[in-house]
């Protein structure tokens, strides 16, 4: 009789015990090779040996006779008889409390990595109570069958003399198990492409010289920046594992840091570049220039330049597990991918974490990735990155802030960041950015509007393209609703619209900004925060609701962003009608703003020092950072960590907002997985309550409460 590890399915023959456990063990070997070249040597064969054993006694559980014969179809049931981890934790484990091969095994299904101090205070620690009778009256039998299948599997046994791994350490090694497992399982065997950092920045160089002498709607003044900071990053030939880029928005940083981390992974032998953005509205169009700037003749550019976050779509399976599995040369993601995955506890979202060492990241408009309660954990991720693993990473904003040089952060680690541009040509920028847009605020003047007339009224005086940020999608959508009331031409972006809808905003946007016939034109944008980061706008005037100085200055970027307009300007504002609230989040950020406005001593720091006293001036009115989540990782407390380190609240449901995917739905046709996230809205629970919208399990709104301008707030204002 043939045992099994896998039973029949989708058309794939029942996978034999020995043929899996050989293919893991040596999948998961191969993981390891890839993440040693960055440690000493004890510590990599300590890393190989804790893999290795873990892989080979993975599923011995499922050598149980109940197990075969579920595998074998002899007996039909939805899951295995017996939960199979048990045997193999029980054979390694020992008398010990915490023996890493144990625990990688516990952890190689979900729900992934315990809390190890709870567990290791049980009777049993790490062991399943509802397999524990059958485990110790047949161990003794499953390694005997287990010897016969694999005798050509050699265990190593080493972790004896191991030195206790870090909340990292454990994390990196059950990627590289894991991988191996759902590799071999799914009958996976992808070949990463060439990464040719050299061929792409000669390809990079050419796609910037054409886009320089393309650029008509671009002042000379403007070029001129752009090319200067492409140099100066190009040829910055820096190799400290820590560096930042302050160059203001709109100079051509995605290009220009892109460059500079092209050179360093062909000097380093780099394995992966990653580019970190803040929101997935913004990763396609970053996605779509690299593309046309770094794939070369013959490649397919989703091979090459790999879109990963939930709206992603993808020509074939193949391309999704490039992206999925952070496989591909260049890896396009959102700030909670990145993070989420570096303090995950379950094995599916570990997966790809092993693809980090030696790799380049480059955190775009870092100022935005993570809320300031989940930076201390971020930087101590990123200093061992950097420290133990490899990494390289390049911290780059428009509105940089340095963080690293805050008490609070200097305690958790005390590693040097390096300035990518000189300070002089530093100074440059921001003098240019001056000249650039009128920031009104500098000049202490901060227009109170008692309600929406009075605001619409202040808005009449500037004729051109207008832009108007609030600080709530509520608000937002009422301003807007009022204005399309009042005859004016207004568009509205939030995400109160779908995906779908917010993407033909934007190119709405972009086609009237194109269109020099349209500068004397009056028509305005209303939109949230989404529109701070990374969208290549460039309106002539730009009115936002009092929020933080970084939103402001990030704003900014959207004024006369091309040096087109004499009088680009960017004015603050505050309003108290009803109807328009304060977002909670921002208080603290908004009094601190408040506080640098009055002292008068804005226009004499640079954007960066103005950024960083802003910083820790919140940091101070917050009563310091808190060490809850570090505290945490050091005692290696997985699910604690995973559940308190979330970037974005999970208190929301998706709820599907177009009609002709409600109409296929109540028609009983098929709708894909990326048709239902493009075509949806995330709610809050208590705008669910509002829009007395049925707990079911694909909440649906009618026509009534969602329309293509206002979005799901139709209804609310």
């Amino acid at each position: 009789m043939i045992l099994l590890a896998h039973s029949a399915r989708n058309e794939q023959p029942p996978q034999p015990y020995r043929d899996h456990v050989a293919g893991v063990v040596h999948l998961a070997c191969i993981n390891v090779n890839r993440i040693v070249p960055y440690v000493d040597k004890k510590k990599a064969e300590c890393y190989f040996g804790i893999v290795n054993d873990a892989a080979v006694y993975h599923d011995l559980g499922k050598l149980a006779a109940g197990n075969q014969e579920v595998l074998a179809a002899r007996k039909k049931s939805t899951g295995l008889d017996i939960e199979h981890r048990d045997a193999g934790v029980k054979y390694l484990i020992g008398s010990d409390k915490e023996r890493p091969t144990a625990t990688l095994v516990y952890a190689h299904h979900r729900p992934g990595l315990p809390n190890l101090m709870e567990e290791k205070v049980k009777s049993n620690p790490f062991r399943f109570f509802e397999a524990m009778t059958d485990t110790e009256a047949h161990i003794r039998e499953y390694i005997a069958l287990h010897n016969e299948e694999t005798c050509c599997l050699a265990t190593q046994q080493c972790t004896d003399s191991m030195p206790r791994l870090s909340a990292m350490e454990y994390r990196m090694l059950l990627s590289c198990l894991v991988d191996a497992d759902y590799s071999n399982t799914a009958g996976e065997n992808l070949a990463a492409p060439e990464t040719r950092w050299k061929e792409r920045l000669v390809k990079l160089d050419e796609y910037v010289r054409n886009l320089q002498s393309d650029s008509d709607n671009v002042s000379p003044k403007r070029k001129q920046m752009r090319k200067e900071l492409y140099d100066c990053c190009r040829n910055a030939f820096i190799t400290e594992p820590l560096v930042y880029c302050d160059s203001p928005v709109g100079t051509g940083k995605t290009t220009a840091v892109m460059a500079y981390m092209l050179w360093l992974a062909a000097e380093k032998h780099l394995r992966h570049i990653f580019v970190i953005l803040p929101y997935t509205n913004i990763i396609s169009q970053t996605v779509k220039v690299l593309r046309k700037a770094l794939v070369l003749d013959g490649e397919n550019p989703q091979e090459i330049i790999a879109e990963h976050h939930h709206q992603a779509d993808f020509e074939s399976i193949e391309l999704r597990h490039l992206a999925s599995t952070w496989t591909a040369p260049i890896i396009v993601t959102t700030a909670v991918q990145f993070f989420e995955t570096l303090a995950a506890s379950q094995p599916s979202k570990l997966r790809k974490l092993h693809q980090l060492p030696g790799s380049g990241i480059i955190v775009d408009e870092s100022h935005a990735s993570l809320p300031i309660r989940l930076m201390p954990q971020a930087w101590k991720w990123i200093t061992e990155l950097t420290n133990k693993w490899g990494c390289r990473f390049c911290l780059c904003s428009g509105t940089s802030f340095k963080f690293w040089e805050n008490p609070g952060f200097t305690k958790i680690s005390d590693a040097q960041v390096f300035p990518l541009i000189a300070r002089d040509f530093s100074k440059k920028l921001e003098k240019f950015e001056r000249d650039r847009v009128r920031l009104e605020v500098l000049g202490q003047s901060v227009p109170h509007f008692m309600n929406a007339s009075e605001c619409v009224n202040y808005l009449d005086r500037f004729h051109g393209s207008r832009l108007v940020v609030f600080n709530t999608v509520r608000s937002a959508a009422l301003f807007a609703k009022i204005l399309r009331d009042r005859g004016y031409d207004v568009l509205h972006l939030s995400t109160a619209l779908t995906p779908d809808d917010r993407e033909s905003v934007i190119h709405e946007v972009k086609q009237r900004l194109d269109n020099r016939s349209n500068y004397i034109r009056s028509w305005t944008l209303v939109a949230t925060s989404c529109i701070e980061c990374g969208m290549d706008f460039s309106f002539h005037y730009g009115f936002c609701e009092l929020c933080s100085l970084e939103s402001y200055y990030q704003l900014s970027g959207r004024i006369s962003r091309n040096d087109e307009y004499e009088d680009g300007t960017l004015t603050c504002f505050t309003i108290t009608a009803d109807g328009f609230g304060i977002h909670p989040d921002f208080e603290i950020a908004r009094e601190v703003f408040t506080k640098q406005i009055h002292s008068g001593r804005l226009s004499d720091l640079t954007i960066t020092d103005a950024v960083s006293e802003s910083f820790d001036m919140q940091i101070k009115s917050m009563g310091g950072l808190s060490d809850e989540i570090c505290k945490l990782d050091r005692g290696r407390n997985f699910a604690d960590v995973a559940k308190k380190f979330r970037v974005i609240s999970d208190d929301t449901i998706t709820v599907i907002a177009k009609p002709e995917l409600i109409e296929k739905l109540h028609a009983g046709k098929s709708v894909t997985a990326q048709e239902l996230q493009r075509g949806s809205v995330c709610l809050r629970k208590s705008t669910l309550e509002q829009l007395q919208i049925k707990d079911m399990e694909l909440p649906l709104l009618t026509n009534e409460q969602y329309d293509n301008f206002l979005g799901y707030m139709k209804s609310l204002v």
